[in-house]
């Protein structure tokens, strides 16, 4: 959001940090995190997809998920549509 080259009209630094603050500070987000079983769970996403290129960060993402217990995500990235077990919302068109 603070890109010029992609916004037109890109957030400051503060108020975007300041967004990122409000959001993590919300009862019902959860900041996902790599422990020590992660490396099980993301080898079995990197190969669920036979992921490589920007697949790989895609089955990072859902490993993550999993890990945290996790199974739904709001975003327009239809890759993720390639993971068992991961609902995917568009934030743009479902309500």
């Amino acid at each position: 959001m603070t890109h010029p080259a992609i916004f037109a009209r890109p957030l400051s630094l503060a108020i975007a940090a300041a967004n990122v603050d409000d959001l993590l500070h919300r009862p019902h987000v959860r900041v996902p995190s790599e422990g020590e079983d992660f490396w099980t769970i993301a080898a079995a996403a990197l190969r669920e997809v036979s992921a490589t290129g920007n697949l790989v960060s895609d089955a990072h993402l859902v490993a993550l998920m999993r890990a945290s217990g996790v199974s739904s995500i709001w975003t327009q990235d239809r890759d993720l549509r390639k993971f068992d077990g991961i609902r995917v919302r568009d934030p743009f068109t479902d309500h």
